[in-house]
């Protein structure tokens, strides 16, 4: 047997043996205590299929917080239990744990024709310390979109986004890839995050037509079949400070110092934190609001800015996504358990580049990841309460996904872009001047961020054969 053979079969029996486990788990097979609570939204899409779906209607409830493309996603489950009988939550368990294995597959596809197989392992090892919510949240659904347009862009040499990647079999792939991003966009918005990972070239902006026309042609067509596809902006808009997020959890540690007191109540789908009285924690939890608001928007700035400095190289396309999700969600108002597969997914392709600049960051990451198994279901009941170890669990989590998005900005600029992290008009107005690609010292903001420069790269640099 070759040791990629080996390889592959090992990984396969060890995703095999861990994927039972939580299989029989979410099933209510085995440890119901521990699976139960990890699954309970699926019969929140089950009552959502049986009684509005199914007519065609989006749910009129401010729980629907999703785009229109989840709504056949799932009524799946409901057509394979009239199919073959097979209960609703079944069902949905077995299209998630087919999602996982796919992505396992996809994953270890890659590694072979690379052979880098850290990759792989990541994904294996940590759907496990996340636990049973895997199976229990429609949330693999987009990673695998992702992941698909991940491959798609860049199994090995050639690279479909790389210069002279413009034969008829490379352009279907980018543009298929684009599709695969616009439909995952379709039914959660983060994969659109993957537009930040393409070239500032026309085999790039072909890739951000496709995954446009991918949104635009699929809201248009399931406006035909579904009443209120648009009503997840509103009721996505109507949110507060979830409990759970770097924000929420930072009122709760106030209640807990006894600085003020706020309530958690259930609104627009999950916990926010919610003042107990009128007064100037009224205006606490409004800052904090506000503030959550502008840090997204200087997120999304930040890697814009990023974005139109970066010399490209074909592994920035899973290390911006990766980025740019985690900036997403650290930035959030709401940190729900299930956005950790997001990541977890676009760390476990990052991996599969030698070059990758995210090593750090996917370690963050892989720690945080019992921390919030442990923050729900175990200890979410106590974070509601405010109990002072349950919040300093969710401090831990959130404070190693603000470091692991701090460092991968960091370590994703210092590989891509040369020069200053400010323009040299803006370098003068703080006062400082200094040439192109000076030292950090001569740089103030640059040194804040611990900016190293960049050797000169080609935007359309093919991938080196190693990837």
């Amino acid at each position: 047997m070759s040791s990629t053979r080996r390889r592959t079969v090992t990984a396969l029996i060890v995703w095999f043996l861990t994927r039972a486990v939580l299989y029989v788990t979410a099933t209510g097979h085995f440890l119901r205590s521990w699976g139960k609570p990890s699954v309970g939204d699926i019969a929140l899409y089950m009552n959502w299929a049986h009684k509005s779906l199914q007519y065609g209607n989006i749910p009129v409830d401010t729980k629907w917080q999703y785009p229109p493309l989840l709504a056949p996603i799932l009524e799946i489950p409901q057509w394979i239990e009239n199919a073959v009988g097979l209960r609703y939550q079944s069902g949905f368990t077995v299209m998630t744990f087919t999602a996982d294995a796919v992505i396992t597959v996809l994953l270890l596809w890659t590694a072979a024709h690379r052979d880098v197989w850290s990759g792989p392992w990541y994904w294996i090892a940590g759907v496990p310390l996340l636990g049973p919510i895997v199976y229990g949240r429609y949330d693999l659904f987009p990673a695998l979109f992702v992941v698909f347009a991940l491959v798609l862009l860049g199994k090995g040499v050639p690279h479909a986004l790389a210069e002279g990647a413009d034969d008829g079999h490379q352009r279907r792939k980018r543009w298929l890839a684009g599709a695969l991003i616009g439909l995952g966009a379709a039914v959660k918005i983060w994969p659109g995050l993957a537009v930040f990972g393409l070239p500032r070239t026309k085999r790039g902006r072909e890739t951000i037509i496709a995954a446009i026309a991918a949104i635009v042609a699929s809201t248009a067509l399931l406006s035909l079949f579904y009443t209120h596809t648009m009503s997840f902006v509103g009721n996505e808009g109507g949110r507060g400070i979830e409990i759970e997020s770097v924000w929420g959890v930072l009122l709760l540690a106030g209640k807990r110092a006894g600085l003020w007191h706020v309530n958690s109540r259930v609104l627009y789908g999950s916990y926010q934190a919610v003042p107990s009285a009128q007064g100037y924690v009224v205006t606490i939890v409004n800052v904090a609001y506000y503030v959550s608001l502008a840090a997204t928007v200087i997120g999304f700035a930040l890697m814009a800015y990023w974005w139109w400095r970066k010399t490209w190289r074909p592994a920035v396309v899973a290390d911006a996504t990766f980025v740019a999700t985690l900036l997403m969600i650290v930035t959030s108002r709401v940190i729900s358990p299930q956005y950790m597969i997001w990541v977890l997914a676009v760390a476990g392709f990052c991996l599969l580049y030698k070059d990758t600049t995210q090593r750090r960051s996917a370690l963050l990451v892989l720690i945080a990841l019992p921390l919030t198994q442990y923050e729900f279901p175990f200890g979410f009941q106590s974070l509601i309460r405010a109990h002072v170890f349950a919040v300093l669990a969710v401090i831990a989590r959130d404070a190693l996904l603000v470091a692991a998005t701090y460092i991968g900005y960091r370590d994703l600029w210092a590989s891509t872009v040369e020069g200053a992290f400010l323009p040299r008009r803006l370098r003068a107005v703080f006062g400082r001047g200094g040439a192109r690609g000076g030292s950090a010292a001569e740089e103030p903001a640059a040194a804040a961020l611990g900016i190293q420069r960049p050797a000169p790269a080609s935007e359309s640099e093919a991938e080196p054969a190693q990837a």
